[in-house]
């Protein structure tokens, strides 16, 4: 069994159905890419695997680390080794970025703090009011060093290189190695629709979703395909 085992998962948001039936498997060592266009469901995916609330788990179950927690809140799953990087970073107001820093490293005992800070470039935002003016890459690099100083058995990281510029997915990618060091498990997950993180992070395996369903799943030369051919590539492949 592997460290995440999604097992026919269906997953409704408002009583609509984003995700159907999706199998898929996270072993040691894994740097599993999920490839996609846009709204294929990739995001939903994510969610719904660390139990982010509205993301409903109508069908099938989410095995971590040896059990089953489809049933349990996100504080759990994160307190028992998930973390989730967002496409899109979550909004916070009346914080500065070394006070959010700072609760996150008590809050998982890290012992890091300057060490995240360093490798993300970040130091100059610290007394900057948390995404206040902030660009993406800067949003994506701050919500990755919270990540760090959770030191996750395992990290889903959505869309690391979705509006950053280069020098910001090398900084990512620095975080990325700097995780799958910390990780026992040496495994990430990370969705991506354009492939840009690869030039720096290469995947051991990738898997494509189209239309809410995991479609096929190949070695990490698939990526390749599919940045030669577009998502056409399943018609090569099967």
């Amino acid at each position: 069994m592997g460290i995440l085992e999604v097992n026919g998962v269906s997953i409704s948001v408002d009583g609509r159905r984003v995700v159907s039936s999706v199998y898929l498997s996270v072993g040691f060592g894994d740097i599993l890419y999920i490839l996609g266009p846009n709204g294929s469901g990739k995001t939903s995916l994510l969610r719904g695997i660390i139990g982010f609330p509205g993301y409903d788990v109508v069908s099938g179950s989410i095995v971590f680390d040896g059990e089953d927690v489809t049933s349990k809140p996100i504080e759990y799953r994160v307190s028992r080794g998930l973390a989730i990087a967002h496409q899109f970073t979550p909004k916070l107001s009346n914080i500065d970025t070394l006070s959010l820093l700072e609760y996150v490293c008590r809050r998982f005992k890290c012992d890091n703090l300057s060490e995240s800070i360093d490798l993300l470039n970040i130091r100059y935002l610290l007394n900057r009011s948390f995404g206040k003016g902030f660009s993406g890459g800067e949003l994506k690099r701050v919500e990755l060093a919270t990540i760090l100083l959770q030191r996750p058995k395992l990290a889903l990281i959505d869309e690391p290189d979705s509006g950053v510029d280069i020098d910001s997915i090398m900084l990512v990618a620095e975080g990325i190695r700097r995780l799958l060091e910390l990780s026992p498990y040496k495994s990430v997950v990370i969705v991506t629709h354009s492939g840009l993180i690869a030039k720096f992070i290469e995947p051991t395996r990738v898997c494509i979703m189209v239309e809410g369903t995991i479609r096929y799943c190949g070695s990490g030369s698939l990526l390749g395909e599919v940045l030669k051919y577009g998502f056409k590539v399943l018609d090569r492949v099967g």
